[in-house]
């Protein structure tokens, strides 16, 4: 799931040679993955290339050199000379040339960031999946060159950028997250890492953040700052059912910075669609769960209706999985939140899970399933293997179909190869990294299955982050 398997913070040399320049006129060519446009110096269309960061395609910009590498050169935009209609005033400003990472699109239209989405996408799936993905892709009866699969937006998105009020849709995408880190700098003060950097640099706005965060006054008021100053971590969680919390080096404190006993909050997930009204969750405060208020209810009904087909949407699920329906492999399962619906409309469900604290929580939020089997231990292809073909009856069964959710860097060759060979009719594929898509893709490909459906979803606006569902069939 998206967030999950972000490493360090990376540091790169910024500074070269005397006679190396600290800016440069720059001509944008089109988006890389990262949340870069490709550039090359004015007047040199065969000059070095320079990954240029608060740009926009076709604009020429005035950029300061950020980082120098033998394989690469690194620029903030710090001025448009000729600016694409596409650019707006940036919603986060703090997060522009020079500031804080995680906001690298925030001066783009909404729609265009969609649309750089999609060409990052496109180009990856070709690029890195190899012409067998790229025309698998291009088969999709949704799928048209150049731009290859669209980019949907968030329900709350559509709603704001539909809006008549102008100021409502000149702040569509903001308000959205549930979760939010920030580190506390030397000087006490809260703050986040500069761009692959570790670096911290101060923040007093977090527009991002749902109202629920940005009232606690964590950047701006007087008794947080007191109390955060010897902190070296800080999480602020608004929960969709209960009030926010704030977890600072491990403690839970309410809003009003008291400790709190209960070290859990509740999560309720909309699953109507489904047949399955609400569903409800309870997580430690601290771990893992996805960060746009939309993302739970958007991922449950998309991948449930993905992984079971016409078994999905049955009103009124027994909550012991149905006699005879679909048996289920989900791997690298986290606190159950797929798990839940599969195991209420699906038949047999086996989960893994490599954190054994995200399994404690799965227990508890799949107790109205008694009949999911929830294990703890890492997934491999030795692991894949086993449990692909432990379903009843006498352990000798196969699954039908895999539901699974990798990291950032996604499943690899291992634990793709054990699903092919485990043989399973469907694999439902999510991704939070293109490329992680693109190779995992080619190798389901390769392993003799068929793309049936891809989806991206923009679950991280004003960023370059997205999520996909990639469905699989066997022939």
């Amino acid at each position: 799931m998206s967030g999950r398997g972000r490493g360090p913070a990376r540091q790169e040399k910024a500074r070269g040679g005397a006679h190396e320049p600290e800016e440069m006129i720059l001509v944008v060519g089109p988006p890389a993955h990262g949340g870069h446009c490709v550039a090359r110096p004015q007047g040199e269309p065969e000059g070095r290339v320079v990954f240029v960061r608060h740009a926009l395609p076709g604009e020429t910009v005035r950029a300061r050199i950020t980082a120098r590498t033998s394989k690469m050169w690194r620029a903030d935009a710090v001025e448009a000379l000729t600016a694409s209609p596409d650019r707006v005033e940036p919603v986060w400003p703090e997060a522009g040339p020079g500031g804080v990472g995680g906001g690298e699109l925030s001066h783009v239209a909404l729609p265009a960031q969609r649309t750089w989405k999609r060409w990052v996408l496109a180009d990856c799936l070709r690029r890195i999946g190899g012409p067998e993905v790229a025309e698998a892709v291009l088969a999709l009866p949704f799928s048209t060159p150049p731009g290859g699969v669209p980019v949907e937006p968030m329900p709350c998105e559509t709603a704001a950028e539909t809006a008549e009020d102008p100021r409502v849709r000149a702040l569509a995408g903001t308000g959205t997250r549930t979760r939010v880190e920030l580190a506390i700098g030397d000087d006490g003060a809260p703050g986040m890492h500069a761009f692959r950097s570790a670096t911290i640099l101060p923040v007093r706005d977090l527009p991002l953040a749902v109202p629920a965060i940005r009232d606690l006054g964590l950047t701006t008021r007087g008794s947080w700052r007191r109390r955060l100053a010897r902190a070296r971590r800080v999480q602020a969680v608004a929960p969709s059912a209960g009030a926010p919390v704030v977890i600072v080096d491990g403690t839970v404190l309410s809003a009003s910075g008291r400790p709190l006993s209960r070290q859990r909050v509740d999560e309720s997930v909309d699953a109507s669609g489904l047949g399955l009204g609400e569903l409800r969750y309870t997580v430690r405060a601290d771990a893992f769960w996805q960060v746009h208020r939309d993302a739970p209810r958007a991922l449950v009904e998309a991948v449930t209706r993905a992984a079971l087909g016409d078994e999905a949407g049955g009103a009124g699920a027994s909550g012991a999985g149905r006699p005879g329906g679909p048996r289920v492999l989900e791997l690298y399962s986290g606190s159950g939140l797929l798990t839940l619906p599969l195991a209420l409309l699906g038949g047999e469900v086996i989960s893994l899970e490599g954190s054994e604290r995200a399994v404690r929580d799965a227990d508890r939020n799949l107790r109205p399933a008694p009949r999911a089997r929830l294990m703890a231990g890492r997934v491999t292809g030795a692991s894949v293997t086993e449990l692909g073909r432990s379903f009843s009856p006498g352990g000798d069964g196969r699954a039908d179909v895999v539901v699974l959710d990798p990291p950032r860097q996604g499943a690899g060759r291992d634990v793709i190869e054990a699903i092919v060979g485990v043989g399973p009719a469907r694999v439902v594929l999510v991704a939070c990294d293109p490329a992680a898509l693109a190779r995992d893709v080619g190798s389901l490909l390769r392993g003799g299955y068929r793309l049936e459906g891809l989806r991206a979803l923009d679950m991280f606006p004003h960023t370059h982050h997205f999520e996909t569902i990639a469905v699989l069939q066997r022939p």
